[in-house]
């Protein structure tokens, strides 16, 4: 895998965690923990399924830490790509000479609800011209925009122009085949961050990341459901979490739904509804990784809970 120069091995670089924490990928620094700890010997699939990411996430957190972690030399190559710098008659005469840009172009504006600036043509281009997107795919992005937001900002296309990129969505049947794919997850995910009681249409980030985990891992919302009820019933609160935690452990016990789940650990019966077995509570029914997250916890509380020296 061969991710990290020689040296940082079991040593945590700050260097390294400073630029972790800048760019804010989750991802890449999940696998760098996974590389402190187990040493970078190990196949890629490995790795990806230890870590339970999809090969597109993985292969792009691997990308990420790989160049946080080159040497500044090869970090910078004299010869690096820049965004290209249009200029505004570059601009004009993308539009009026390429009718594909152009049709791009007028979508854009009845999206939009108005004149391109000069700022949303350069956009446009660079999601055209630099990154390769076919003018049929991000008329079909254009619209997938206006469909889930309504008002469309410089910003949503941006970040949904990189993504698709990321994901290697150049072509209208490369996006067409995506948007219905993720159209036929919509009631799935809609009902798991219900299960999450997310507020509101914008999910936050930790409930993205359960939502992503439940749906890519096989869990129906009943059993995201009963992972927030023990968590609740353990923690006295929702911690998002440890909620994930759960669910990852249930995954690597094989169980999915709730019969399985609930087949396999009886105390859990009683969180729905089925009490005419004993449901244990004491700690020899928690994973070693909840026991330990009961006992930090603890040691919060009563922390907090000390009066202060000056009382």
């Amino acid at each position: 895998m061969s991710l990290l120069p020689e040296g940082e091995l079991r040593v945590a670089s700050c260097e390294t965690l400073d630029k972790l924490i800048a760019v804010g990928d989750g991802d890449a620094a999940l696998l760098y923990l996974y590389v402190l700890r187990h040493g970078d010997g190990a196949e890629d699939k490995t790795v990806q399924r230890a870590l339970h990411l999809p090969r597109d996430r993985y292969e792009r957190a691997a990308f990420t830490l790989r160049s946080l972690t080159a040497p500044a030399a090869a970090a910078e190559p004299a010869d690096k790509p820049q965004l290209p710098q249009y200029t505004p008659d570059e601009l004009r005469r993308a539009r009026g000479d390429d009718h594909r840009f152009s049709a791009v172009c007028q979508t854009a504006e009845d999206t939009l609800g108005r004149t391109l600036t000069e700022g949303q043509l350069r956009c446009l281009l660079t999601a055209y011209d630099h990154l390769g997107l076919s003018a049929e795919a991000i008329i079909e992005l254009l619209a997938y925009l206006k469909k889930e937001k309504g008002t469309v900002r410089l910003a949503d296309i941006r970040r949904e122009t990189y993504a698709w990129a990321d994901m290697g969505i150049y072509s209208a049947r490369d996006a067409q085949s995506y948007l219905a794919r993720k159209s036929s997850e919509k009631p799935l995910s809609e009902a798991v961050y219900k299960a999450l009681g997310t507020q509101g249409d914008a999910p936050a980030p930790k409930e993205q990341r359960v939502c992503a985990f439940a749906l890519s891992h096989g869990f129906p919302p009943e059993a995201v459901a009963l992972a927030v009820q023990r968590c609740e019933k353990q923690q006295g609160r929702l911690s998002l979490d440890y909620t994930l935690g759960i669910l990852r452990q249930w995954d690597g016990k094989g169980v999915h739904t709730v019969s399985e789940i609930t087949a396999l650990e009886p105390e859990t019966r009683a969180a729905v509804g089925q009490t005419h077995e004993p449901a244990p509570t004491d700690s020899a029914t928690l994973a070693a990784w909840e026991q330990d997250w009961a006992a930090r916890v603890k040691r919060h509380r009563a922390q907090s809970e000390e009066p202060s020296n000056g009382n």
